[in-house]
């Protein structure tokens, strides 16, 4: 009984230490894995101490931590990208440039054509 012990504690370690070392090139990919799994022990937990629900808490609360944990990886996809759109120094390489405001000159309107009055109209109306 005892070597059986060790050989299943023996096989675990080294699916772990195997395991651990996989993963995906993305963050979002990491995410969803460490998120599901998480999510997926949480929610065994939370679903056994609930009416004995464990495969169902297990269920929902891996998708739940998947999703979660690929959207917060996916936003450390994208700030990893843009910091190396910035370090490649494509702004910094560019040159500054001015623009004259001086050729936008506006001239006054052109005055009416001849013979043109304007007629305004102007009521008061009193409260009652």
């Amino acid at each position: 009984m005892l070597n059986i012990k060790r050989k299943l504690l023996a096989a675990s370690m080294g699916l772990a230490l195997v395991g651990g070392t996989v993963g995906c090139s993305s963050n979002a990919g990491n995410g969803a894995l460490i998120g599901g799994a998480t999510g997926a022990g949480i929610g065994a937990i939370v679903g056994h101490n609930s009416h004995g629900r464990t495969a169902g808490g297990a269920a929902i609360g891996g998708a739940i931590g998947a999703l979660s944990g690929a959207l917060i990886g996916n936003e450390a996809d994208r700030q990893e990208r843009r910091d190396e759109y910035y370090d490649r120094g494509y702004y910094r390489d560019r040159p500054v440039r001015y623009y004259e405001r001086d050729d936008y000159r506006y001239a006054p309107p052109p005055p009416p054509p001849y013979g043109y009055s304007e007629y305004r109209e102007t009521r008061v109306y009193r409260g009652y």
